[in-house]
Order: C-alpha cells, then sequence, then structure tokens
C-alpha cells in the first residue's frame, strides 16, 4: 500500500534530477529551510545568552511588552525567578510549541488553504517576528509569532519533500538527508555571523543578522513556486477537505510509530542542553583560550552545525555500503547507535565537571561532547523523520508528521525544565543527570525496540500481499 505523498509524487516529474540527482524542488526547499534555520537555530543558539547577560537586566527588562504578565505565569505562585529560571523556561517554551504547532499547520493546510499559501504565510508571519525580536519591546510578541509561523511552515516543508518523490523512489530517504544538511548548513554558519555580531557589536546586531536570513527563506520559496508540488485538496460540499478513509490497521501502526518516536522524545530532552545550559556552563567554566584569544561561546554551535553535517554523510554512505552488502542496520538498531553516542557525549561533561571542580574544564571537553551527540542526531532524528513519512498510513500522512514534530517539542519541552535544575545542583550532578536521560533512551529501544520492529514489518508485509 503506498502513501497518499507516495500517489502524489508518482504524479510529479519522476525523471526530474536538476539537483545533485534530485527534483529541482528539492533545491528551494532545502534552501528554505536553510535560511529558516539560519534564523531559528541562531537564535536558540544564544537565546538564554541574550536574557541572561542584557536583557533580563534592569533597565531592559521593564520595557518587554507584557513581561510582568509572562512573568506570573511562568512562575505559577512559586517563588519568584531568577533570570537563569526565566531565560531556560522560554527556551523551553519556545523550542516546544516551535515543534508542536505544526501539527496545527498540517491541519490548516490540509483543510483549508493547501501546503502552498500555509507555507508563505508561516514564512511571512516568522519575517515579521524576527523584525519584532529587534526591539526589546517586541521579544515576547516575537518570541509568539515565531511560534505561530513555524507552526505553518514547519510540518508542510516536510510534506513537500515526500511528495517530490514517486512509490518506492529510493532516493526519499537522500533527500531527507539534503534536508538535515541545510538546517545545519544554516545552524552552523548563524554562530559564525549572527553569534559572532551578537558578542562582538550588540545583541541587536545579532538580530538584524537573523531577520535577513528568515526574510531569504520566503524569497527563496516563492522563487521555486513553479517547481514545488501543487496542492490536492478534495472539498466536500460544505468546502472543507475530504480525507481519505483510515482502516482499524491504520490506527494500530499509527500507534505503534507513536511508541517509536519516544526515543526521539528522550534523546532531545538531553541533547538540546547544548543550546540551552551548555552556553552558560561553558561561558563561566570552560577555558576558551587558544593562543591568546578567547573562542565566542557561540562557537560551540557553529562545530554543533560542522559535526551535523560530517555525521550525516558519514551515516549515508555507511547505510549506502551496508545495503549494499545486503546487510542493512534496521531502524530501531541505529537508534540505539545514535543514544550510545548520546550516553558518551553527556559523560564526557560529566566526568570534565568533576575533574574541574571549581576551576575550569579544558576546551576539549566541550568539542569531544559534540563529537559524540551531534554525529548521533542522523541515527535518531533523521532515522525517526523518514520512518513516519515512509510508513504513516495515508489517511494521516500529514498528522503523523506533525506527531513526529510533538515528539521533538515534547523533548525541547522537558529541556528547559531540566534547565531549571542548573543552579540547584552541581555542574557533575546535572550532566550526570542527563547521561542518565540518553541511558534511558538505549534501555527503551532495547526492551521496546524488537516489537515496534515486528510489528512494521509485519504491515508491510500485509500491505505488499
Amino acid at each position: 500500500m503506498t502513501s497518499a505523498v507516495d500517489e502524489l509524487g508518482a504524479r510529479l516529474r519522476p525523471k526530474d534530477s536538476d539537483f545533485f540527482g534530485h527534483p529541482r524542488g528539492l533545491a528551494y526547499l532545502v534552501g528554505v529551510e536553510g535560511f529558516a534555520a539560519f534564523a531559528y537555530f541562531g537564535l536558540q543558539a544564544w537565546l538564554t545568552l541574550y536574557m541572561t547577560r542584557q536583557l533580563l537586566l534592569p533597565g531592559h527588562a521593564e520595557h518587554i511588552i507584557g513581561f510582568d504578565l509572562y512573568r506570573r505565569v511562568l512562575q505559577g505562585g512559586g517563588a519568584p525567578l531568577t533570570p537563569v529560571d526565566i531565560a531556560s523556561q522560554t527556551f523551553g517554551v519556545l523550542t516546544s510549541f516551535a515543534y508542536a504547532f505544526p501539527l496545527v499547520g498540517a491541519f490548516i493546510a490540509d483543510r483549508w488553504l493547501g501546503q502552498r499559501r500555509t507555507m508563505i504565510l508561516g514564512l511571512s508571519v516568522m519575517v515579521v517576528a524576527y523584525l519584532a525580536l529587534i526591539t526589546e519591546q517586541g521579544f515576547l510578541i516575537g518570541i509568539f509569532l515565531i511560534i505561530a509561523g513555524m507552526g505553518l511552515m514547519k510540518c508542510n516543508l516536510m510534506v513537500q519533500i515526500g511528495q517530490l518523490y514517486g512509490p518506492g523512489d529510493a532516493r526519499r530517504t537522500s533527500g531527507f538527508a539534503f534536508y538535515l544538511i541545510a538546517a545545519n548548513t544554516g545552524s552552523f554558519t548563524s554562530p559564525l555571523i549572527a553569534g559572532t555580531l551578537a558578542e562582538d557589536v550588540s545583541f541587536r546586531a545579532g538580530l538584524i543578522a537573523l531577520a535577513v536570513g528568515m526574510s531569504l527563506a520566503l524569497v527563496s520559496y516563492l522563487m521555486g513556486r513553479a517547481h514545488l508540488p501543487p496542492d490536492t485538496i478534495r472539498r466536500t460540499g460544505d468546502g472543507t477537505a475530504k480525507p481519505p478513509p483510515l482502516s482499524r490497521p491504520d490506527l494500530k501502526i499509527a500507534l505503534v510509530l507513536v511508541a517509536a518516536l519516544v526515543p526521539e522524545v528522550l534523546y532531545f530532552a538531553a541533547y538540546n542542553q547544548a543550546f540551552d545550559i551548555f552556553p552558560v556552563w561553558a561561558a563561566d567554566h570552560v577555558n576558551r583560550r587558544i593562543f591568546g584569544f578567547e573562542m565566542p561561546v557561540t562557537w560551540f554551535s557553529t562545530l554543533d552545525g560542522l559535526l551535523t553535517i560530517a555525521g550525516a554523510m558519514a551515516a549515508i554512505r555507511l547505510w549506502d555500503w551496508q545495503a549494499a552488502r545486503g546487510r542493512p542496520m534496521g531502524d530501531m538498531a541505529r537508534m540505539a547507535v545514535g543514544a550510545v553516542m548520546g550516553i558518551i557525549g553527556f559523560g564526557i561533561l560529566a566526568v570534565a565537571a568533576a575533574l574541574s571542580g571549581a576551576g575550569q574544564a579544558p576546551l576539549i571537553a566541550g568539542v569531544g561532547f559534540f563529537l559524540f551527540v551531534d554525529p548521533a542526531i542522523t541515527w535518531v532524528d533523521t532515522v525517526s523523520m523518514a520512518l513516519v513519512s515512509r510508513a504513516a498510513p495515508a489517511a494521516i500522512n500529514a498528522t503523523m508528521l506533525g506527531v513526529y514534530g510533538l515528539a521533538v517539542a515534547g523533548g525541547y519541552f522537558v529541556t528547559g525544565q531540566l534547565g531549571r535544575l542548573y543552579e540547584h545542583m552541581t555542574p557533575t550532578a546535572f550532566w550526570a543527570l542527563h547521561t542518565a536521560v540518553m541511558a534511558g533512551c538505549l534501555a527503551f529501544l532495547a526492551l521496546a525496540g524488537p516489537p515496534i520492529a515486528r510489528a512494521l514489518a509485519n504491515r508491510n508485509a500485509e500491505a505488499a500481499r
């Protein structure tokens, strides 16, 4: 049984291979992702730093529109929050809701607007959001507009990438790998450009650079419309879309896919401290001097992007080699490899914090952390994304990609909550806790991975008959 995405892809330029053997439309879509990632992940890389070092200080915080109400909501009637508490929770709010709202964006596109108009609306909203961030007064307005814009854009971008390929097209997984590479190209260039401007010139200069990046994402999408999949909305008499039928086996496989996304939640819950608390810890507890030059903290995020790209390329070559030998690795086994790398990465931080005590950890500790957790992204996140795109039933294909977004959102939300513990634990205990979260991811895969794999294999066998 083929998915709705496959059926649409079959009608689209099956021999289109103008972009490194892929449809030309992929070039524009990965361009959108690259520029959008420049803006979004650039902000994510130094959001906590910006809030704790400037925005929440006296003389600044009182200018933020709606800040008093926002702070009271975060406190929930509890003890007053420190700037680190507020910044970490804001990081969690932004990153979790930005990945939760794509489910809403998928619904809007499927029922009313279609992917194209929803994408244009989402990108336009995000341009306005980054313009609002440039002013301290508009900070919270910008944060919530980013959430709305990401909700409209993210899932529909992934759906359109899937629609470029026909049934059984082996290029699909590589297409999503290009998507990952584009995202990380944006994420590693942003700290070099926007991050350096933020630290060496002013945070406002960095925010202006992010706004330019998001504007280029909108331009890229508008330029590529002629090469993108058309909207296919089947309407009923009342004007709403008519979804394809959903069977009981479809519901069962949907539940299996939800279970298969648990490792995604656990991995991202720990990994995203690389952008939340790690910059704060590294600013105070890592010796960043190289030949008399003090490396900006945001450069760690550049390293993050480079290592993720290198890890993705290495993983693809390894998987192709295994497939050529007739011994491909299963999805659950691939995720387990990623969990092991995550355990090693956070273990390095815990050991470095313990050995350095009240002093500063060596730069190699931070580099070693990224050296393991970044390549693991391909083994966990890309595998999860491709698994959902391939196995989700036709009736709920876009919705399940939205559920994938919810899994990422869940991880980000837990990241923000774990970040609140930083000031109440020693650095050693804090990083050891995250090592344990990664170990929990591996334990889940060891226990639940085999039955999940069997259920997916049985479903594929039934569909082939």
